[in-house]
């Protein structure tokens, strides 16, 4: 491996497995302290995780860096907080809305994809790959099968897809393409609807005709883009809008939640434990630590005011890092996929917490 590779790959340290699985550590960058998720996959899957990250979209995580080693492929890509869709299944019965608000989403994730060229196709579509986040997002969160259409082909390499969700091309029939992820949207939307796959019992009335569409055995006779599908799902609920901004169907994450302290919105045990950790750490350094000014120690109102300055400076500076309540979003430069730039960008921050609380300490100065 270069030394340009191994040295990224040193800022991530590993934190441990992700669902027990040995090929999906959790990772955090010693750098800018970002939780993120390494990947050990197929050396084949690198065309597409090149596309992904130079493709940034808001439905999928973003691919911070993507590393041949050998014969396999490292990935390490942004950590989604939240909960995937068959988890929400377990738990409650989604509205109709709510179900078609979804699908729609993961239309407008899948169509970048379908329109590159050559098209890409996921192949592994299902509840389980679908997460809402904690910003009341959709997100696609894995693409270890997915493939490049290959024009002339007449059927996959490799035979791979979830059962049940797949398209029967996707079991040696014929190659897979665009449509095959349509059959599993289409199979999607009727488990979510029904908890049932359309072999078993297609949803009534003009949405299951909509579904039953979707999941015909010959490609030919689905939808034949996302488009399609997505136009008519518009037509049957014109209410359900496509901003992302509003709230999507099966996150009932409590508002109150979301404005918890990073290590406390998701609500996770071990994340909620290291958090307590690093405030008490902190707040002890907070009640110990000494202010000199001119080699005298500063006591009273004057020592407290400085430690406090310092307090929320390192307060702001972990809201940034874990961007709580969007705040990162805001700051281009610390979003950057250059990782010097994004670097430079918690440097700059740094200075300007620096500096803004030596304005106020002058400021206080000046008036008493």
């Amino acid at each position: 491996m270069e030394l340009s590779k191994e040295y990224i790959l040193s800022q991530y340290q590993e934190l441990g497995l992700l669902n027990e699985n040995e090929n999906v550590r959790i990772v955090r960058n010693s750098i800018n302290g970002r939780i993120a998720v390494k990947k050990y996959m197929n050396i084949e899957q690198t065309a597409i995780y090149a596309f992904l990250k130079s493709h940034r979209s808001d439905f999928i995580p973003q691919i911070y860096e993507y590393i041949e080693d050998g014969r396999q492929l490292i990935v390490i890509e942004e950590y989604i907080e939240g909960r995937n869709l068959e988890d929400i299944l377990r738990e409650q019965k989604l509205t109709i809305e709510e179900s078609v608000c979804i699908v729609k989403r993961i239309c407008r994730a899948l169509y970048p994809l379908h329109m590159a060229r050559p098209s890409i196709v996921c192949r592994d579509l299902k509840p389980e790959n679908i997460m809402i986040t904690l910003q009341n997002h959709v997100k696609i969160i894995d693409f270890d099968i997915a493939r490049i259409v290959s024009p002339g082909k007449n059927r996959d390499t490799v035979v791979m897809g979830t059962e049940g969700f797949a398209a029967p091309e996707q079991f040696g029939r014929r190659q897979t393409d665009c449509r095959s992820d349509i059959y599993a949207l289409g199979t999607i939307l009727n488990y979510m609807i029904l908890r049932k796959f359309p072999v078993e019992e297609i949803a009534g009335g003009q949405l299951g005709a909509v579904i039953r569409r979707c999941v015909f055995v010959n490609p030919d006779e689905r939808f034949q883009n996302v488009e399609e599908l997505e136009r008519a799902l518009e037509t049957l609920y014109p209410s359900v809008v496509r901003k992302e901004t509003d709230k999507p169907a099966g996150d009932k994450q409590p508002k109150w939640r979301r404005i918890l302290p990073p290590g406390f919105r998701s609500g996770t045990p071990w994340k909620m434990l290291v958090a307590v950790i690093g405030y008490l750490l902190m707040f002890n350094l907070f009640l110990s630590m000494e202010i000199r000014e001119e080699d005298v120690l500063l006591t009273g109102w004057r020592a407290w005011f400085q430690k406090i300055l310092f307090l929320l400076s390192q307060l702001a500076e972990i809201g940034f890092l874990f961007n709580y309540m969007g705040c990162r979003d805001r700051v281009s430069l610390l979003n950057s996929k250059n990782i010097l730039l994004r670097v430079a960008g918690y440097v700059v921050l740094d200075f300007a917490f620096i500096t803004i609380a030596a304005l106020l300490w002058m400021f206080l100065e000046i008036l008493i």
